[in-house]
């Protein structure tokens, strides 16, 4: 795999050397104005370039220097120099060219002016304007995030500048903390390094990428080629959830890769920014750039925002993904790359083998018990994709290891968390009784999203609780009856179906994040399952309406109807999926009979339309598990219980091509998950078996002791380790690789009850067990928070 660091990051900046990730060709400006002076020359510094006198070092990296400059006329200007080795190279000099001549395009009252500068010398340099000011992580790392005043100040400067950067016809493709300089007047972007003319083909070479992954778009990671200016108002999204935060949208510690996975799969965390905020960077954030506003839409909206709605978030601080730094720092002595090149078709490649099961969901069964709640890792890579990324641009790395304050930190736990256990509360009605005992309905117990958890459905009234203390931050009240926890949507609403009019009918429900109050209602029939899906712009609702063939898709922010379709004219369809975001139909003949053989139809409807195309009929009665490698995987779980487990099926649903994989399994295994290219089965007895699902082989199993476990869950991310949950309120742990028990926990009640509930976020543990009761322990120390 061919890959190069075209980086200027990791440079040292400041007195007696200081590393400041000086980010010299994905951002070159130092600290300047407060305090600080540049360092001196040293005695291989040349006493001046191009006719300016060099008082100081300002900073150095890899790929250069940048010194502190006077002109004779005593204009103060930072002068870049680069090295030789890079100036002997001509696809670098070809870039330092394009650089200048990008940063004389825009140059104005956003950007650094270029003064002056020689792409053709024999070591080529530019002079640009001195702009006083700490750049953005810096301002982050010792002294928090933004909000209010200053945040705003932020993000309609931001947008004022690729207003301008836009309208002169480049595309600025880097745009990150370390290239925004909080000047006086305003914030300042700087370093056109690799940005290109929006007419003209990008010097990068075919098959690499170049950017820094936490603030790049998905188009820049997949198809550099093709990016557009839709790129930047991504980039400025992430920047304005960093400022408010403290760390990207998408970031984790794991590697850049996964980082980078985060930013083409997975949705934003965006904690730190208001209601109204998040509303417009989930907009700017939207995986297809033709959903994403315009810099001058963006501009309006920023302008006519209220101050309120700079104001910092309530919601729970921390995120699934939000580890102490975005990146690792290399060895002694290293220099960490910002800025870099990888194998843009790997990636594409190994970016779309994963499966699409929701990291945060405590799904409740469906018939069988499918626990689908798995985010499956990214398929492996080559060690040359992860080092063409590098560790990440050191200035946006000290940010947050500034804000660490302990070891501890490391720990994702939400802050201000401590073990509880909690009764949640019931809705009018209870739980329904059916001799003696208390059914479960088919949804959602608990659920969560982002970093907020969520619960109701089954007889709990839907609330919305502080994941650090297990306390109710709303309730909704217990007049109502909630039937089904269905999700939350990107425009933070709480989607659950309620009883209807009229008995066995249902509606859907719309409730605010922020308050828990009804913001909308429809009537849908008689289902009472259902899930959100994206089209557009939009998340809608899947559910059914009256009868067991038509499918509705309903606005999760409006509650009005966007379409309604029969899948099947002839089959039964009662279940509801969504796999990658595509909305799906499984349908099912009503007999086995000699003269009508059951059937399995999987329908893929069209998020736009609804319109159903046939992508499985099958003979065998099929469990729609999740998706491996663009291809949906289906486990054939036996209709008279005899052959539960028997075969998968991997279907292609673009090429409508199905391959069978045999199993050997006994009739009492259960699928409970899919996670990577592995299917979890458990038995009644508690015993867990892996088994590759390309080949059908069994990887290990184990005996849990218990007489039944939940479906596994991981870190977002990670194909490990395994977390499970039992029905007294117990938790265990087992190593993916090999199956063994890495640690347990006490039950908290007798076994009886329904299969646990489980989700993570960050390093917190959650379980709903027995009917109504949830609890949580850190997954780091279990023993001291169980």
């Amino acid at each position: 795999m061919a890959f190069a660091v075209m980086s200027w990051g990791g440079a040292t900046a400041g007195v007696g050397g200081d590393r400041r990730g000086l980010s010299l060709y994905a951002g070159w400006h130092s600290r300047s104005g407060d305090g600080e002076q540049p360092v001196v020359l040293g005695a291989t510094d040349p006493e001046s370039i191009g006719g300016y006198r060099l008082e100081g070092r300002l900073g150095s990296g890899g790929m250069g220097v940048v010194y502190d400059a006077r002109s004779d006329s005593g204009r103060r200007v930072a002068m870049k120099l680069v090295h030789q080795q890079y100036a002997d190279d001509d696809e670098f000099r070809g870039r330092f060219r394009q650089e200048v001549e990008a940063a004389r395009r825009v140059s104005g009252a956003f950007t650094a002016a270029v003064v002056d500068a020689d792409p053709d010398a024999v070591r080529p340099w530019m002079a640009t304007s001195y702009v006083p000011g700490p750049t953005l992580d810096q301002r982050v790392a010792e002294q928090g995030p933004l909000s209010g005043q200053e945040l705003r100040q932020l993000a309609i400067g931001l947008a004022e500048a690729l207003r301008d950067i836009h309208r002169a016809g480049v595309i600025h493709r880097d745009l990150k903390p370390s290239n925004v300089i909080l000047s006086g007047e305003g914030p300042r972007v700087i370093d056109f390094g690799i940005s290109r003319a929006a007419d003209r083909q990008t010097l990068t070479t075919t098959g690499r990428v170049m950017g820094t992954p936490p603030f790049m778009s998905p188009e820049a990671l997949v198809t550099p080629r093709e990016v557009g200016s839709e790129t930047d108002v991504f980039a400025l999204a992430a920047v304005l959830a960093y400022a408010s935060s403290g760390s990207s949208p998408f970031q984790t510690d794991d590697s850049p890769y996964m980082t980078a996975y985060n930013v083409v799969h997975e949705p934003p965390s965006l904690n730190g920014l208001s209601s109204a905020l998040r509303e417009i960077a989930e907009e700017c954030l939207a995986k297809d750039p033709a959903e994403r506003p315009s810099v001058t839409d963006l501009l309006e909206r920023f302008r006519s925002l209220p101050a309120d709605g700079y104001a910092p978030s309530e919601s729970p601080k921390g995120s699934e993904r939000s580890k102490d730094s975005e990146g690792s720092e290399g060895s002694e002595g290293s220099e960490p790359a910002s800025s870099a090149e990888a194998d843009a078709e790997t990636l594409a490649t190994a970016s779309a083998s994963a499966s699409a099961g929701v990291g945060g969901r405590l799904r409740r069964p469906r018939g069988r018990w499918i626990a689908t709640s798995a985010l499956a890792a990214v398929a492996a890579v080559g060690a040359g994709a992860l080092l063409a990324f590098g560790p990440l641009d050191q200035q946006e790395q000290t940010a947050q290891e500034k804000q660490a304050q302990t070891k501890e930190a490391a720990s994702s736990l939400p802050a201000g968390w401590s073990a509880w256990q909690r009764t949640l509360p019931s809705s009018k009605n209870g739980f329904w009784s059916i001799a003696g005992g208390r059914a479960i309905l088919d949804g959602h117990t608990c659920l969560t999203y982002s970093s907020e958890l969520y619960c109701g459905g089954n007889g709990i009234a839907l609330s919305r609780l502080d994941p650090a203390t297990g306390r109710a931050l709303w309730k909704h009240p217990e007049s109502d009856t909630t039937e089904s926890l269905i999700g939350v949507s990107r425009h933070r609403m709480v989607v659950a179906t309620v009883p209807g009019r009229s008995e066995s009918t249902y509606r859907l429900e719309g409730y605010g994040v922020s308050d828990g109050k009804r913001r909308w209602s429809a009537d849908i029939g008689d289902a009472a399952q259902g899930d959100i899906f994206r089209s557009g712009r939009s998340d809608l609702v899947l559910t059914q309406s009256w009868d067991a063939q038509t499918y509705v898709a309903v606005d999760a922010e409006t509650g009005k109807t966007r379409w309604s379709r029969r899948a099947s004219q002839t089959l039964s369809c009662y279940e509801v999926e969504v796999v990658n975001h595509r909305p799906y139909a499984l349908c099912h003949s009503d007999s086995d009979t000699a003269d009508s053989a059951y059937r399995t139809a999987v329908y893929a409807l069209d998020p736009a339309t609804g319109r159903p195309e046939a992508v499985v009929d099958s003979r065998q009665d099929l469990t729609l598990v999740g998706s491996q490698d663009g291809k949906l995987v289906l486990v054939d779980s036996g209709f008279d219980d005899t052959t539960s487990g028997s075969a998968v099926l991997l279907v292609d649903p673009r090429k409508k091509s199905t391959r069978r994989v045999p199993l050997s399994l006994k009739a009492d295994q259960e699928v409970r998950g899919l996670i990577g290219g592995t299917l979890y089965f458990v038995r009644p007895n508690g015993e867990v078996s892996a088994v590759r699902s390309t080949t059908g082989k069994e990887l290990w199993k184990e005996s849990t002791r218990y007489s039944d476990v939940s479906g596994p869950v991981v870190a977002p991310g990670t194909e490990g380790p395994l977390y499970f949950g039992t029905p007294g309120g117990g938790f265990l742990s087992l190593d993916a690789e090999k199956g063994s028990v890495r640690w347990t926990t006490k039950a908290r009640t007798d076994s009886g009850g329904p299969s646990p509930d489980l989700a993570l976020i960050g390093d917190a543990l959650y379980g709903r067990y027995g009917y109504d009761q949830l609890t949580t322990v850190d997954v780091n120390r279990p023993s001291k928070s169980s």
